[in-house]
């Protein structure tokens, strides 16, 4: 701004959201040609308790300068005085807002530093308070943090808080805010959680935040640019305010790997989490199973759960930790209780699909998976505990006489139809599929309540028509 009665070409103050105390600490300073230091000052420049000229020329200066100030030309480095030998800082209210009644309430202060561009806002504060608000020129304890604990503003949560809320703050005051709410700033909100996300970049669409929505999961390559592309970028490097898409889709950007396989295969494939193989194919592959419902029941894509669960930015927030949930299906419950994940040792227990028993460790090696031609008794236990446990008839005989194995449980049983015909037909009933005397070995010529019933004994009732008996 050019004043022809001033000596500078360019005269650029910075100020405060109100008003300058120059009025009480010496007008006559900037007032007059009689000033100190021979400066005069426009008709207009200092207004009490307003600002006038001052604090919208040097507010609006002191942005378009990117922080910087010209007004330690004239009140020197520390605003103490310099050579107007009028200093912003001490008057007679202490500090540069000194007129305005009641500046130390939020309602006062706070909702200036709130303003819009032609007004002082957030950006002139940092005239005195310093760059980082810590940091004050002049006499060192004019720092936002002496009531402030956590930030220049109040403590959260200020994005729902009454009176205060930053939801009614100007985004023009985004470049501000964008000093500690980078995504790259250590130990500070990232952009999802300020202004910063909802002023649309100067011309985006603005959103939720979280935008758990089918906007954001169904964006393709060629909207992306103009709906997206304003504070988000693909991946890093980037220098926009929102974070880049693959801070949460890591395995791939979404953009060309759409659902699942932006984070991992589908099923998971690989070696890590999230997307960690697993016991994932074998159970992909049993019929009558729905991929990923039955044991991730609402936390599918789409599902506010997923949606924080795949958040990989730091802070408190981050809650990208291996393993992944688990929620079983009700209907997936044993008969001995709710089915459940131990995520420590990453078994589960109480699925009717394993008879309610522990299972292996769900990231051992196929080798140590279990083995169902030879495994019986990892799913099926004696008694009326489970839905599949075996108690009828002479079970107990069998087992008392020849162990409590695999073996002797395929003295009778053909192992190759019930592991193929009916064994895993439909997982989340508790009732067999299979007629009983199906999953009987031909040569026991099993009729429903005994065996060998011709006579004609062969295998282990050969010989000895009196082990013939009843099965009930």
């Amino acid at each position: 701004m050019t004043f022809p009665m001033h000596p500078f070409r360019e005269l650029r103050h910075s100020a405060l959201s109100l008003a300058l105390l120059v009025a009480f600490a010496g007008m006559a300073g900037c007032g007059s040609d009689n000033s100190s230091g021979g400066m005069v000052s426009p008709p207009g420049w200092v207004v009490v308790p307003s600002g006038g000229q001052h604090a919208t020329s040097a507010t609006l200066t002191y942005i378009s300068n990117g922080g910087t100030s010209s007004c330690a030309e004239c009140h020197g480095a520390d605003l103490s005085g310099g050579t107007s030998l009028v200093s912003c800082l001490e008057n007679p209210a202490g500090c540069h807002h000194g007129p305005v009644a009641n500046w130390a309430t939020p309602a006062v202060h706070g909702a200036t530093a709130k303003q819009a561009p032609s007004s002082p806002r957030f950006a002139s504060c940092q005239l005195c308070h310093g760059a980082d608000f810590r940091t004050p020129r002049g006499d060192g304890n004019r720092t936002c943090y002496s009531c402030h604990s956590l930030a220049p503003h109040p403590d959260g949560p200020w994005r729902s808080s009454t009176g205060s809320t930053h939801t009614n703050t100007d985004p023009s005051n985004a470049p501000v805010c964008a000093g500690c709410h980078r995504n790259d700033a250590p130990g500070t909100p990232g952009c999802f959680n300020n202004t910063l996300c909802h002023n649309g970049g100067g011309g985006g669409t603005t959103h939720a935040v979280p935008y758990n929505d089918p906007a954001h999961f169904g964006v393709s390559a060629a909207a992306f640019p103009a709906s997206c592309g304003t504070c988000h970028d693909d991946f890093a490097p980037s220098t926009k305010v929102g974070p880049v898409c693959r801070t949460c889709h890591g395995a791939a950007s979404p953009l060309t790997s759409f659902n699942c396989t932006s984070c991992h295969g589908d099923p998971p494939s690989g070696a890590t989490y999230p997307n960690a193989a697993g016991k994932h194919a074998v159970h992909d592959g049993l019929p009558g199973v729905e991929v990923c419902n039955p044991c991730h029941n609402g936390l599918e894509a789409g599902t506010l759960e997923h949606y924080n669960r795949a958040n990989a930015r730091p802070g408190k927030d981050a809650l990208r930790v291996p393993p992944g949930d688990v929620a079983f299906l009700g209907t997936y419950n044993a008969q001995s209780g709710p089915a459940a994940f131990n995520p420590e040792n990453r078994t589960c227990s109480n699925v009717i699909c394993h008879g309610g028993q522990a299972t292996p460790d769900w990231q051992t090696p196929e080798a140590d998976s279990i083995d169902v031609v030879n495994a019986c008794t990892s799913c099926h236990v004696a008694g009326t505990t489970q839905y599949n446990s075996y108690f009828s008839g002479r079970h107990d005989t069998h087992i008392t006489e020849f162990g409590l194995n695999a073996t002797t449980c395929k003295l009778c049983h053909d192992v190759a139809k019930v592991n193929v015909t009916g064994h895993f037909q439909n997982l989340a009933t508790p009732e067999f599929e299979q007629a009983p005397g199906e999953t009987i070995l031909p040569d026991v010529q099993y009729i429903g309540n005994t065996c060998n019933p011709t006579g004609d004994l062969t295998g282990c009732h050969a010989g000895n028509p009196n082990r013939n008996r009843p099965w009930f």
